[in-house]
């Protein structure tokens, strides 16, 4: 990875470390280009944001009963009919 990333990468990064944690060459490189590109700047607080948002909206429906088996059984069957085909 470059010292300074491009935007394309940038957001590339901010999207890979919502999912895991990044090595720290990448983190930094990130955060260089964080501190120069206020539009890197500002996705990477939206994406930020959204997690946050998520998270507190699923925590709000703990209670709420998920899937029932048989609609999870019918997704399950119709996921594997388009993956074997």
């Amino acid at each position: 990875m470059k010292w300074i990333p491009t935007c394309r990468e940038t957001t590339e990064l901010a999207s890979r470390s919502m999912d895991e944690r990044l090595p720290f060459a990448d983190r930094m490189a990130m955060r260089l280009h964080l501190a120069i590109c206020e539009n890197c700047a500002r996705f990477n607080r939206q994406l930020q944001d959204m997690r946050r948002l998520f998270r507190a909206e699923t925590a709000a429906d703990d209670d709420t009963p998920g899937l029932a088996p048989e609609a999870r059984q019918r997704i399950e069957s119709e996921l594997q009919k388009k993956l074997g085909s």
